[in-house]
């Protein structure tokens, strides 16, 4: 039904997974009657998946998992997993781009501060940079999980802006 298609449409622009221009160019699709189902019918915004999941999971869903997959640090699966789900997902979704690059920056900005604290061991003070940089490992993706289920982006303190997800389209 077609004010069923808008009012989506209207959700992900509210949701911030389609841009102005973007949304505009979907609602004229709808209205001439070029739905999603017709066929050859490309989602506008990136590929972006408009029925609000992201790989078969409702998008908050998968975004948790995006954050809490750092858990697994300890195995090393860790480090490879996010980078992976956001490589899977960036293009289906604005928000899985935006998270995906949270992530990423702290992923580098705790490896620049691992190294710091490795080399400030040599003077004692980096065992207790250490122990807090691991105890922020558990923390930072917890929360970042949390708020994501909630639909919000939580930028992780003390990371540096490497790419900035305010500035994905």
């Amino acid at each position: 039904m077609i004010a069923d298609e808008i009012e989506r449409l209207i959700q992900l622009r509210n949701a911030g997974d389609l841009s102005e221009e973007e949304f505009q160019q979907a609602k004229l699709r709808v209205l001439n009657g070029t739905a999603t189902s017709a066929p050859g019918f490309v989602p506008v915004g990136q590929g972006a998946d408009t029925s609000g999941q992201i790989c078969g999971l409702p998008s908050n869903v998968w975004l948790s998992l995006m954050h809490a997959s750092q858990l697994l640090t300890w195995t090393g699966v860790g480090i490879v997993a996010p980078f992976v789900m956001w490589l899977v997902s960036k293009d289906q979704s604005r928000e899985a781009n935006r998270h995906g690059l949270v992530i990423l920056n702290w992923m580098l900005s705790s490896l620049i501060y691992g190294i710091i604290a490795g080399f400030a061991c040599l003077v004692v003070i980096g065992i207790p940079m250490l122990i807090v940089l691991g105890g922020l490992h558990i923390v930072f993706p917890i929360l970042g999980a949390l708020q994501a289920s909630g639909g919000t982006l939580w930028k992780y303190p003390l990371t540096i802006n490497f790419f900035d997800p305010d500035e994905v389209a």
